[in-house]
């Protein structure tokens, strides 16, 4: 939310980052944390248009989740697959969990098309597994309990998604906002 909201003042990420960084506005007591975090938060919502940070901002809940969500999506191409291919695909099957196994199966499937990621150290993987696992978590999408759990964004978040990128929409299990 800072990060958005200093967005909204100077309408520029590179100023934005110099910003967080210059005066700790996350206030933590390690430098090279406040420049990975900032880099991270920075490429994340700079995917989304002026009028969605502006939502974004000004949001709270499922529509707050939704967004960050939509955010994370756009900058890693794995995680938006992940979301369309297998969350939502499992939810609409009624099979209600994401385990470690249906990660693992989905990560070896994707690895077929993406030999990259077999050429990943196991920790590396494991890692990556972690920070999926953490992100459904923190966007409330997946449960402790490894349950799939619907956002329900309100139609204001429904229209202040960008028109070019309706398919996000898709992004939800459970979502009929189209």
């Amino acid at each position: 939310m800072i990060t958005a909201r200093i967005y909204l003042e100077l309408r520029d990420w590179a100023a934005v980052r110099k910003q967080i960084i210059d005066f700790n506005e996350y206030q933590f007591s390690a430098p090279s944390s406040l420049k990975r975090v900032s880099q991270e938060l920075v490429k994340r919502l700079s995917t989304l248009s002026d009028q969605e940070v502006s939502f974004f901002a000004n949001s709270y809940g499922d529509d707050q989740l939704a967004m960050l969500w939509v955010s994370i999506c756009r900058t890693y191409p794995f995680m938006s697959s992940l979301s369309r291919n297998v969350i939502v695909d499992r939810y609409a099957r009624m099979v209600p969990d994401f385990t470690p196994g249906a990660y693992e199966a989905y990560f070896e499937e994707e690895a077929e098309f993406h030999p990259e990621l077999y050429a990943l150290t196991e920790k590396s993987k494991q890692r990556m597994r972690n920070q999926v696992f953490y992100m459904l978590g923190e966007c409330r999408l997946v449960n402790e309990s490894g349950r799939i759990t619907p956002l329900y964004p309100s139609q204001a978040f429904a229209n202040a998604v960008d028109f070019d990128h309706r398919d996000d929409l898709k992004l939800f299990p459970g979502v009929t906002l189209l």
